[in-house]
């Protein structure tokens, strides 16, 4: 999926400097509004006939090589509930050439085409008759005009929260979310993934309280820090939200949009029951739980029969291989026992999927390889039932202290032959 604002072709260059261009204010003023323009417009690209200017906020930059010939604006929010729209510019830095987050720029409608394209309003050129395309950099200048007029961005931004965010109503606008962390799956990898194709990776963010739904984050290629590692702390994100077709995709300006400073908390209990009947069917992020794919991208889910449950597997595309661990917070100074129930479905011959770990130093977000991990799978009597029983009962060591994990790591295979994708259920997860 390539996002307008993502496709690729920039150059791959952190060395921008401010705009010094001497500005002279174009002197224009503003006949109609976003909002009426917005009113105006159909999925089918219109020409805009009348001498009419609209006035809008850079929110989005290509500095850092996050947006590609296209320009998001807002109206402020002193106006009212800020509107977005973007422009399609065949500019390769319209950062060099004032469009600065923050600056008011004008727009000479007259001449130009505009549509409702994926919920928000697109001005631009015609492109193949029946589609918003990039006005000509020989001609850009005769329409658009960035004004001396700079309004500082915490003036423009709205905190919202995640459920909040990704909503038609904030497409091209400046938001901040506020009490975000990327999904497990995500930490640790870069921001830009060559592993997942395109010229663009797509992350995911939930909510750092609570975990459940999550929702894509997108980083170019061509961003300066997209060889950087995904944060694993919580805290807020500030970016623009755009959208390609029904995807609503996050995207930041630079690296220091992502202020995730805080600890990314678990809670480590000495005594507690994990039901998993709290979460909702498919639920792949917890708020106090990790869950991570160290080969592959299937993570551990929940699952529903006559009660919930977590289940992983190696069925499904894409057919990949699979090591993905579940980590259980513990306080093992005030712990004695963990016992777990399980069950396999559609296993196969000779796949023991399941293996259990206990650390005490490792901190989500590193490579576990770095970590000291105690396999005590032997511990539990694991077989093939296909209804859950008790695996049994581990006994922690009186030398095993201070708090620390239960690992679940799940190994299967798509490619081999045969394919190593039994499911692996497990339930009522009880540490005492």
């Amino acid at each position: 999926m390539i996002a307008a604002g993502l496709i690729s072709g920039c150059a791959n260059d952190d060395n921008y400097n401010t705009p010094n261009l001497g500005c002279v204010d174009p002197g224009l003023t503003a006949t109609k509004t976003v909002q009426q323009i917005i009113a105006m417009a159909t999925g089918t690209p219109k020409l805009y006939e009348d001498d009419d200017i609209i006035e809008g906020y850079v929110t989005s930059s290509d500095e850092k090589g996050t947006f590609f010939k296209t320009i998001s604006m807002q109206t402020l929010p002193e106006t009212g509930a800020p509107v977005g729209f973007s422009i399609a510019l065949n500019v390769s830095s319209t950062f060099a050439e004032g469009f600065t987050p923050g600056t008011k720029v004008y727009i000479k409608l007259k001449g130009l085409y505009y549509a409702n394209v994926f919920n928000s309003l697109q001005i631009g050129a015609l492109y193949q008759g029946n589609q918003i395309g990039r006005i000509s950099e020989n001609v850009w200048r005769q329409f658009i005009f960035p004004s001396c007029t700079r309004v500082n961005e915490n003036d423009m931004v709205r905190t919202v929260t995640l459920a909040q965010a990704y909503n038609n109503a904030n497409l091209n606008t400046l938001i901040e979310i506020n009490d975000v962390r990327f999904a497990d799956a995500s930490v640790g990898r870069k921001y830009y993934d060559i592993d997942s194709g395109g010229g663009a990776t797509n992350h995911f963010i939930t909510s750092a309280s609570t975990g459940g739904a999550s929702n894509i984050i997108r980083f170019s290629s061509f961003a300066p820090f997209s060889g950087n590692r995904v944060p694993s702390g919580s805290g807020k994100i500030r970016g623009v939200m755009t959208k390609y077709n029904s995807d609503f995709q996050f995207i930041v300006r630079y690296e220091s949009d992502i202020q995730l400073s805080g600890n990314r908390s678990f809670n480590f209990l000495g005594s507690f029951t994990e039901n998993f009947e709290s979460y909702v069917a498919n639920q792949s992020n917890f708020p106090n739980y990790f869950n991570k794919p160290f080969v592959g991208t299937k993570v551990w889910n929940i699952k529903t029969t006559a009660s919930k449950y977590l289940e992983m597997s190696s069925f499904g595309t894409p057919n990949e291989d699979n090591k993905t661990m579940f980590f259980v917070p513990v306080d093992m100074t005030a712990a004695n026992t963990m016992t777990f129930k399980y069950k396999v479905s559609f296993p196969v011959t000779g796949h023991a999927p399941l293996k259990v770990y206990y650390t005490t130093n490792y901190t989500p977000g590193q490579d576990i390889r770095n970590a000291a991990i105690v396999d005590i799978t032997s511990s539990f009597n694991i077989g093939t039932s296909q209804t859950f029983v008790n695996a049994g009962t581990f006994t922690i060591p009186a030398n095993v202290t201070g708090n620390g994990f239960f690992i679940f790591e799940y190994t299967g295979s798509g490619l081999t032959n045969p394919r190593l994708t039994t499911n692996f259920g497990i339930d009522d997860i009880v540490v005492n």
